[in-house]
């Protein structure tokens, strides 16, 4: 392979999960303004498919340059943290009610939920202005890294909630 390819793949590599990511966020914080009932057999997939990804991630921008080590690092631990606080924000804000089926609740967030999912991927913007070198797609791969550790994090925090929530409210 020649450098062009190389940087090519680079490029895929790097911006493929940021857009995969950036459309589960979309598409769940647009699901925040309207009752859905969620079942306890979907919960952990989306959590689970964000953990792997986050592997792969971390696996490839480590394969990649070694010298990034720590900061891709930091922004995991960082991207965790700011995940668990994502994710207690939404659960806090959300309505959970009985829902019609067994091992289902409803569940309706609303302004405040859709606010904290956008404020989670403006700080992710943000960094990208702040990083030295943000603009370099390689430079990005450790921020992108925390980002998609932060939406996993979330995730998983959230379905823990659906989870304690659908059993509170099954009829006794």
């Amino acid at each position: 392979m020649n450098e062009t390819t190389d940087a090519g793949a680079g490029t895929i590599a790097a911006v493929l999960p940021l857009l995969l990511v950036a459309l589960v966020v979309v598409r769940f914080a647009f699901r925040e303004l309207r009752e859905r009932t969620v079942s306890m057999a979907q919960i952990w997939v989306r959590p689970a498919l964000l953990v792997a990804l986050t592997g792969y991630l971390v696996v490839l921008t480590l394969s990649i340059d070694g010298r990034d080590d720590a900061i891709t690092t930091m922004s995991l631990l960082t991207g965790v943290l700011l995940g668990a606080i994502t994710g207690l924000a939404i659960v806090r804000n959300t309505t959970f009610a009985p829902a019609a089926k067994a091992n289902a609740v409803k569940v309706r967030g609303n302004r405040a939920t859709l606010a904290i999912w956008l404020a989670a991927l403006a700080v992710r913007v943000l960094a990208r202005y702040l990083y030295p070198g943000g603009g370099n797609l390689r430079a990005q791969l450790p921020l992108n890294c925390g980002t998609v550790a932060l939406v996993a994090t979330a995730f998983v925090v959230i379905a823990i909630a659906f989870q304690r929530e659908i059993v509170r409210l099954q009829p006794r």
